[in-house]
């Protein structure tokens, strides 16, 4: 957990902390110096100002276990500049490196959502996020020792998960780790006890827990998703949530290369009440959760998630049933992935058929969660 702490820490300042040491050294350190360097301009960031002696002394004294004598007194010598560097650094100077995100993202944001909102985006994913427990199934003493978000989603810490209930909740099928804004998508789905559902990109399972559990275990449910690690985590994830009154079928294909004899095969329907496609995307609304993302990412990539995600869009809608439905979901906030992605689908051919009965976009410093873009489409013949 402290090991988690520190790294998912720098990752989420690692600019702050790059500019500011650049104002200090020359050179770029070798990595495992750089490395030592940036942990504990991470702590520094973190503590007050009366901590920083303790910090650093012992971080020197941790550097000797690993570096040479010259090294460490380089170390001590940086150190000892480096809250001065971090203190004057302003989010009025730059937005990008006080928030440590990039450049390019900062910019289209604000293009996008204007000053303001960017700011509070950037504070957003610069927080810890909370831990959140999705269950029908806690008993009332449980349920008295955790904060109630909404109705069955539960705030918790990493002490709770090793809670004995919850772990054995978490065996059986009857709980999930889930951040609040993943159920939006199937509530807008609504799947049916006795329904027919198709679960597209379904891995590693949390919505299609969620269908499960709005069908009452009654039904049939179709999960899709790659043949490789992901499909193995969806297995093992589902493999407690069978039952004799849900039909549950797990299909290892790719969305884009499913055949009518995908199904009959498997002697499965061709088309489904109810199609959820929860496409992959640029992950722009979950980077408080996942840091790594704003490193990760290229400008380029927004145009390729919304070719891409048109196209599963377009091959899951000849899944839904002549009077049937679809939800589209990301966890983007990219209007390119989200409004103008939809936009394109009702314009298209595949489209045509199709009328949005529910579209929205849930942004973090708003609504207080991951963001995700949802919308609903219903066959309209």
């Amino acid at each position: 957990s402290r090991c988690k702490y520190l790294f998912y820490g720098v990752l989420r300042n690692k600019l702050r902390i790059t500019e500011a040491l650049a104002g200090i050294i020359k050179n770029k350190p070798k990595k495992l110096l750089l490395s030592i360097l940036l942990v504990t301009g991470y702590e520094l960031l973190q503590s007050s100002n009366h901590k920083n002696e303790k910090i650093i002394h012992y971080s020197v004294e941790q550097s000797k276990k690993l570096l040479s004598p010259r090294e460490v007194k380089f170390i001590n010598a940086v150190l000892r500049k480096l809250p001065d560097a971090l203190n004057i650094q302003s989010p009025e100077d730059s937005l990008a490196t006080y928030f440590s995100h990039p450049q390019w993202m900062t910019d289209h944001w604000c293009k996008l959502y204007g000053l303001e909102a960017t700011r509070s985006l950037l504070e957003w994913n610069q927080e810890i996020p909370p831990i959140y427990l999705y269950s029908r199934h806690l008993t009332q003493d449980l349920k008295e020792s955790l904060t109630e978000i909404r109705t069955n989603s539960y705030q918790i810490t990493d002490n709770n998960i090793y809670n004995t209930e919850i772990q054995d909740l978490l065996k059986k099928g009857k709980a999930y780790i889930k951040d609040i804004s993943t159920l939006h998508s199937v509530e807008a789905l609504d799947p049916k006890p006795g329904e027919t559902v198709l679960d597209l990109c379904a891995s590693p399972g949390g919505k299609t827990f969620d269908c499960i559990q709005r069908m009452d275990s009654k039904g049939l449910l179709v999960a899709v998703d790659l043949a490789n690690y992901r499909i193995k985590r969806l297995k093992e994830n589902l493999a407690p949530l069978k039952n004799k009154a849900l039909t549950l079928e797990i299909l290892e294909s790719d969305v884009l290369a499913l055949e009518d004899s995908t199904f009959t095969e498997k002697k499965l329907p061709l088309d489904y009440d109810a199609v959820l496609l929860d496409a992959p995307c640029s992950n722009t609304g979950v980077m408080q959760r996942r840091p790594d993302i704003r490193w990760r990412l290229k400008p380029s990539d927004l145009k390729n998630c919304a070719q891409l995600q048109l196209k599963l869009l377009k091959e899951a809608s000849k899944r839904v049933k002549p009077d049937g439905r679809i939800v589209y979901s990301t966890c983007s906030i990219d209007p390119e992935e989200n409004e103008q992605l939809v936009e394109a689908f009702l314009k298209s051919e595949a489209g045509k058929s199709f009328i949005l009965k529910i579209g929205k976009t849930y942004y973090p410093w708003l609504d207080k969660h991951d963001g995700a873009g949802v919308f609903l489409l219903k066959q309209n013949h």
